[in-house]
């Protein structure tokens, strides 16, 4: 799919999705929304000599989940982003001393995540909108790593160069897209913790291929999609104006994992291209499925997916569904 196919595709599903029937269409589209793999909220308890800070409802909270680990639920429901989305709860002794809440959940947001990132130490913010542009900021800055991984890894598997000039401006235009959202969450109250990423030696040409499809086929055009709606529908005037600035650099972004795609099919053995478009298909019906059964978004208020510019779960799905028909 290239760049025409996409915004045309994109165009589609966006404008015949309610409740902004007949609206108009304003451009591209960007790299947040999309489901991914499931993240680690850390949360590290502040201390001082005759106890921790908090009031004594959560310090009993903390009590209880010392005690017994069965009883940790709450203390997670406390602090989590999206208490409804909790997978796992744990409290720990970290390394370097000192209490930590580590939650399970749902990644609120995607795009081309690399492989080695690193689960994010997010702290208490102060709205929920807030702490899903911190996300989506951390998500952005990891991106930029995930675009400098593409670039090496094409240069060492001689694609043409103008596949090569594309993954460097693509890692230029996720700097940028890092500090626009990364300043929306801090005008909320919420700083974007550095996005690390442990990089190992280049991978063959089967494995490049497999993670673009997924990452960059699915994922990266799934978020695209989502951040169509964004540009056209988000009531905070300040996320509209960076999803509609930042649109249409995310739909190249798009547009290049399918070029990297066709590229990289012509070297790979009959078997190897099945396990390929295995994978796609694959993360094609993961992406359904989780707009089906748990909503990756459902944990965020109705409030903040307007200020946002999300859809609903109902849209959401009906999203999802259509443009994985159009993807196999």
């Amino acid at each position: 799919m290239n760049h025409s196919s996409l915004l045309a595709l994109f165009r589609r599903l966006v404008v015949a999705a309610p409740p902004l029937l007949g609206a108009a269409f304003s451009g591209g589209c960007a790299s947040n929304g999309c489901p991914a793999p499931d993240w680690t909220q850390t949360v590290r308890l502040i201390q001082f000599d005759a106890g921790f800070i908090y009031d004594a409802g959560v310090n009993d909270l903390i009590a209880r989940c010392q005690a017994s680990a069965s009883d940790c639920g709450p203390l997670c429901e406390h602090f989590a982003q999206y208490p409804s989305e909790i997978k796992s709860c744990n409290l720990v002794l970290a390394d370097a001393g000192g209490w930590e809440v580590r939650i399970g959940e749902p990644t609120p947001c995607g795009g081309r995540t690399p492989q080695g990132l690193a689960p994010a130490a997010f702290g208490r913010a102060r709205d929920a909108l807030g702490a899903w542009l911190a996300a989506n900021a951390h998500l952005e800055a990891a991106s930029i790593d995930a675009f400098e991984i593409l670039a090496a890894e094409l240069g060492a598997h001689r694609a043409p160069p103008a596949l090569i000039q594309a993954a460097h401006a693509a890692t230029a235009d996720e700097r940028r897209h890092a500090d626009v959202v990364g300043q929306l969450a801090i005008a909320r109250g919420s700083v974007p913790p550095p996005a690390r990423v442990t990089r190992g030696p280049v991978r063959d040409i089967e494995s490049v291929a497999r993670e673009n499809a997924v990452e960059g086929c699915v994922r990266e055009t799934h978020a695209a999609l989502l951040a169509c709606r964004q540009a056209r529908a988000a009531a905070d005037p300040a996320i509209r104006s960076a999803m509609t600035a930042i649109a249409d650099d995310e739909t190249r972004h798009a547009a290049l994992a399918w070029a990297v795609d066709d590229w990289s099919q012509s070297l790979l053995a009959p078997a190897a291209r099945r396990r390929v478009r295995e994978a796609r298909r694959e993360a094609i019906d993961q992406l359904i499925n989780a707009q089906l059964t748990h909503a990756p978004l459902a944990g965020l208020p109705a409030d903040a997916r307007a200020q946002a510019g999300l859809p609903d779960q109902d849209a959401g799905a009906r999203m999802a569904a259509e443009l994985g028909a159009a993807l196999v």
